[in-house]
């Protein structure tokens, strides 16, 4: 059952005017309907690319701050573990103060640093 009504409608992809059967009618015909079908899946395939780009993207910036964060709290319990201890081992106290192994021993020479010596090789160091 056809509808007694006409409507005056422009093409919403080729933008001439034709006279529709329904209201809700939106393209002259098949053809512009298929093309503006295909135009309209263009757009939305590249608005899903750039949407995955973007969640790439700040998974990426997101994941690089999870790491700094990871690191500075290791740092962090680092530095609180050696201050609660009265002697360090060489290897922590030359990262704490940044300084190399041969600054430490030239240290130890002038006795700028207090050494407990555990034996012939092994030393800690007092804070």
């Amino acid at each position: 059952m056809s509808s007694l009504r006409k409507y005056n409608r422009i093409c919403l992809f080729c933008r001439k005017e034709f006279i529709a059967q329904k209201r809700t009618t939106k393209y002259c015909g098949h053809p512009c309907a298929s093309r503006a079908y295909k135009v309209n899946k263009k757009k939305q395939d590249v608005v899903e690319v750039n949407f995955e780009e973007f969640i790439k993207r700040e998974l990426m910036i997101h994941s690089e701050t999870l790491i700094q964060i990871q690191n500075s709290i290791s740092h962090l319990l680092q530095v609180t573990r050696l201050s609660n201890a009265e002697f360090i081992p060489v290897q922590d106290y030359c990262a704490m103060k940044g300084i190399s192994r041969k600054t430490l021993s030239r240290l130890i020479k002038e006795e700028k640093v207090e050494v407990q010596k555990i034996s012939e090789r092994k030393l800690l160091i007092r804070l």
